[in-house]
Order: structure tokens, then sequence, then C-alpha cells
């Protein structure tokens, strides 16, 4: 059974909008900032992707629109309920905020409860750190293509932008903690040779998954297809993946043989690109041998230099970029990626988004402890 999508929705640095999402990723403008409370607490990191909420989305308020308002966005562009649709969403860690100087502790699973009620089963909460969301996305097409539900909601969201974890990753030496002279929207630098670490993000996006006959028959506009999904887990480190990048590979190869595509039909890549010194060139040696001779014409972007790295949503918002990429033929660049290092040679969209023939999309994420999810997405004129 072929899935389609039939909506989208994103909450992130940009705006409330999936269209302002992709405005921005396309106009290569980073949304990274300076986040007063990091300035205000001392640390070492002062930069992060803030959500535009208003102001008094505060502690349990903003967990429940990051993950209500891409919902409710993808549900109404796609004319469903929220009870004509399964949910398999994609949380990050608990909930760390604070109001009137009080301590506000909220779990990622009651965060989920207060969303899924609406939705019809089966309800999955998924949390494998930073794949969390494309495994969500990727699981969701699994139970469709099956025949189990008709239509899911799918993606994920996380509010972890606090000193709490900006700290907790300083520990793990995974931040960009700040450099005198350097642009706070210039902190994360995936791929670059000047790279130091990743800028922390908050955000969701949610897309809606049908069963492709089905939306054809209520008469839905069809805006892509998800063709392949595979996940491996490489079990080599808590914070670093094998140099040698063979999780990440495994993880690409499952989804080009679900999907039943050859490389040649890939046409771009939405990478995983975090700016970490060991993260980005194990991706990139990954991606040179599943590409093979193609590495070097096959764009490659990631969008974490522009909106930071939203951790468990992170892989939704690829999600939501990918299918925009597929349809326009577009491939936004990778922000502040300037001289990339010698061991992440790819073909990366340096300064300006660049025209391409994208019949598909890979969109990669691979997450601590050694997650990897691989989702493949198609142009809706593919569909047939």
């Amino acid at each position: 059974m072929r899935v389609a999508i039939t909506g989208t929705g994103a909450a992130s640095p940009f705006g409330l909008t999936a269209d302002a999402l992709w405005e921005g990723l396309v106009a290569g403008r980073p949304a990274v900032r300076t986040i007063e409370r990091f300035v205000q607490s001392g640390i070492r990191v002062t930069t992060g992707g803030e959500v535009p909420l208003p102001p008094e989305f505060r502690g349990e308020a903003r967990d429940r629109e990051m993950s209500g308002r891409p919902i409710a966005g993808a549900l109404a562009q796609a004319g469903l309920a929220a009870g004509d649709a399964a949910l398999v969403w994609a949380t990050g860690l608990d909930t760390f905020d604070q109001e009137g100087g009080v301590l506000i502790v909220r779990s990622a699973g009651a965060c989920f409860e207060d969303i899924a009620r609406a939705h019809a089963r089966p309800r999955r909460m998924v949390a494998t750190a930073c794949a969390s969301a494309t495994q969500a996305i990727g699981e969701a097409f699994r139970l469709i293509r099956a025949g189990r539900v008709r239509a899911a909601v799918a993606g994920g969201a996380t509010v972890m932008l606090s000193p709490h974890y900006a700290l907790s990753f300083t520990w793990l030496q995974a931040m960009a903690v700040d450099v005198e002279g350097d642009a706070p929207e210039a902190a994360c630098k995936p791929f670059d040779r000047l790279r130091r670490g990743l800028a922390l993000s908050e955000g969701g996006g949610a897309l809606v998954l049908e069963a492709l006959d089905v939306a054809r028959a209520r008469g839905a506009a069809i805006l892509g297809e998800v063709v392949g999904y595979g996940s491996s887990q490489d079990a080599f480190d808590l914070n670093r993946p094998p140099p040698d990048g063979l999780g990440a590979e495994l993880c690409m190869r499952r989804a080009l043989d679900d999907a039943g595509l050859g490389v040649e039909r890939i046409g771009a890549v939405n990478a995983h690109g975090t700016g970490t010194r060991a993260g980005d060139p194990a991706e990139a040696v990954a991606l040179r041998r599943v590409l093979g001779e193609r590495w070097r014409t096959t764009p490659v972007s990631s969008i974490k230099g522009a909106i930071g790295h939203p951790m468990a949503a992170a892989g939704a918002l690829q999600g939501v970029a990918a299918v925009r990429s597929c349809a326009t033929g577009v491939v936004p660049p990778t922000c502040n990626l300037v001289d990339p290092d010698d061991d992440c040679e790819l073909d990366h969209v340096i300064g300006r988004a660049r025209p391409a023939d994208v019949p598909a999309i890979l969109s990669c994420s691979y997450g601590m402890g050694g997650q990897n999810a691989c989702v493949i997405f198609a142009r809706p004129e593919e569909l047939g």
C-alpha cells in the first residue's frame, strides 16, 4: 500500500507555520539568537533557536503549544480532524523551565498524554533521542502500509531550550560554546572546518500520512509520498557515532531497499548535520559510500545551521523541509557552512538555495546512544 502526505505543520525559530520554516530555510538566514536566560545563568553557551511563542506560553503551556500547533496545522491542511488519524509522536526529555523563580518540571510522557487523547488509536510515543521524529514518521508509514490504519499524524516536538540542558550538553562536549568575535547566529556550522558543536533549539513538526487510495478518494491534495524507511542501532558510544559511519550507512541502505530505489533516484539529502566534530565526518563518510559515484553531484543540506538542533523534533522539521524540496525542486543552503572540512567532503549547498531535480530525497537522523533512522520522501508527480 502506498502512503501519501496530505498535510504538514511546524513550529520553529522562524515562526509557527510550515511556510515560515520553508521561507526562512530557502532564504538562508539563520534564526539562532542570543537567549537571555542563558546569559543570566552564567554558562558558557548563550545562543539557541527559540520558537517565537507569546510570553505567556511558559511551563506546561509551552510544551503543549510546541506539539499542538504543528499537529493542528498539518490536520487543517489535510482536511482531517484529530479523531480521524492515529498518532505516532516523538518527545524529547522532560521539560525544565522557570516561572516566577520556581523550577517547573514536566515529564515528556505527561505532554504526550495531553495531546494523544484526541486522536484515534493507535497512539504511540517514540523516544529515541535525536532520531525520534524520523523514526516516528517511519513507524507511521509502516502502520499505514500494512493496512492497520488509514491515516496518522507523525512527527515530534521538544522543549529543551533551558540552561539545564545547555549545560548538560556542554559537559558532553557537544555544544558550540561562545567564541569571542563570532556572531550568535553563526554558532552552529555543520560540516565546516571551524565547526565546534551544536546550537540547542526547540520546536515541533508534524506530517499527516494517509493511504494513497483513501486520500485520492476523498479528493485530498497530495503533497508527496513516503516511499521507504530504515533504522539501525550501532551501540558504539553514548555521545559519538562510530567514525566509519556504519550505523548511518546501514539505515540509509535499509531505507533504499525498503523503497526499492537505486541511488540514481535520490536527488538530494537532508542531512543530520549537527556541527559536531565527530558526528559530521561520520555522516559524510557514510553518505559517500551509500551514494557511490554520485556523492559529488547529489546536493546535501542541513537545516541545523539555520534553526539549531531541536533534538527529538529535528527529523520532523527536516521532513517538512524535505517534502517541500521534492515538490519545488529547491534545496536550501546549509547556513554558516563556508569552508567544508576535508573529512566532510560532499556536494554541499553553500551560500544560497539551489534548484535541483529531486524525484526523491533522503532525510537522515542520528541520535545519542547509536539510534539511526532514515526516511525517503518522493515528489507528488512520482506517484503516478
